[in-house]
């Protein structure tokens, strides 16, 4: 009984030394530069979220918070660099959904676990997915585009940033849920793939708001409609598909903030704090460039990656799509 009780003693004494020692950690944190790891090249649009953020977090932290690019691979590149830092806080990671929903199932040897090697932060924005097409081609309205696909299976070229990404499985599960056959042209980047779309050498794509909303804007390309489960305000005009006549159908894609799992909790706390902060303070500036804020828990999103890791799993196989 006495060497039970010595035990117990023994072990609030250890949790009470941990909590301590998480707390002054905490309080420290941080006390040098952090790092943030983007997968994307920079001045793309996603590396505008990536600095803002960045900014504020270093005036509230009162240390410089990095943005250190690192493209490459479907986002593998700077996965890989995630997963293999230290969980000390000092190392956070933007991230596209299909670096942690759709890889896995695209690529046979991945070396980061997306559920086991990162804790999620938080997903910061939202984007729909809008379905545009070149002036040039005779599709203005969702039904236009169906009875034109249909009535001629492969004519309609759309292309994307390259195989197994957002762009390619949003069309890969709209010819499923549509009964259209399109012919998919990757390219190695998104930037290429609107390139062609505005010389007319595809005729289509399936493209975040951020990155088609200039064009859209200045009439060079047409918005059909949006993937999302309700309108866009930036484009008040473009209905859903969903509304258009294909029940269910949702290709939205967003970005977050994960970091290597082992984070210890009070640090992780004072980071997401930060992140979040960061996130509203500039709302105005990101909704300006398409992107409609989220900031959720980090239960939300691990949830959330659950679910569309199920979902885009189920139509990367049946497109048959694979990478090494």
């Amino acid at each position: 009984m006495h060497r039970s009780k010595r035990w117990v003693k023994s072990s609030l004494v250890s949790l009470i030394a941990l909590w301590s020692v998480g707390v002054t950690m905490a309080q420290e944190f941080p006390n040098r530069p952090i790092r943030l790891i983007a997968p994307f090249s920079a001045g793309a649009s996603t590396d505008l979220l990536a600095r803002v953020v960045a900014q504020s977090m270093s005036k509230k932290l009162g240390q410089q918070v990095v943005v250190d690019n690192k493209p490459g691979a479907g986002g593998i590149v700077a996965a890989e660099m995630t997963a293999r830092s230290a969980p000390d806080g000092y190392t956070f990671m933007l991230t596209s959904a299909g670096i942690v929903t759709m890889n896995q199932s695209i690529y046979t040897k991945l070396p980061y676990d997306p559920l086991k090697d990162f804790a999620p932060l938080t997903i910061a924005v939202r984007m729909p997915i809008a379905i545009v097409v070149n002036p040039a081609v005779p599709i203005h309205t969702m039904g236009e585009l169906l009875s034109y696909a249909k009535a001629n299976p492969g004519k309609l070229t759309y292309g994307s940033a390259g195989t197994g990404t957002s762009q390619h499985l949003a069309g890969e599960l709209f010819k499923s849920m549509a009964h259209v056959n399109l012919l998919h042209v990757p390219y190695k980047g998104g930037g290429p793939a609107m390139n062609d779309l505005l010389a007319n050498q595809v005729s289509m794509m399936f493209v975040q708001v951020p990155s088609a909303l200039p064009q859209i804007q200045a009439g060079r390309i047409r918005a059909v409609a949006v993937g999302s489960d309700k309108r866009d305000a930036k484009l008040p005009n473009a209905p859903t598909v969903a509304e258009s006549g294909i029940a269910g159908y949702n290709s939205d894609t967003w970005y977050g903030f994960v970091m290597p799992t082992g984070v210890p909790k009070p640090i992780a706390q004072k980071l997401y704090a930060s992140v979040i902060d960061a996130l509203k303070e500039n709302e105005q500036k990101l909704s300006d460039q398409g992107f409609n804020l989220d900031g959720g828990s980090p239960e939300k999103m691990e949830e959330t990656i659950k679910v569309e890791s199920t979902k885009w799993a189920s139509v990367i196989k049946a497109a048959n799509i694979r990478a090494d």
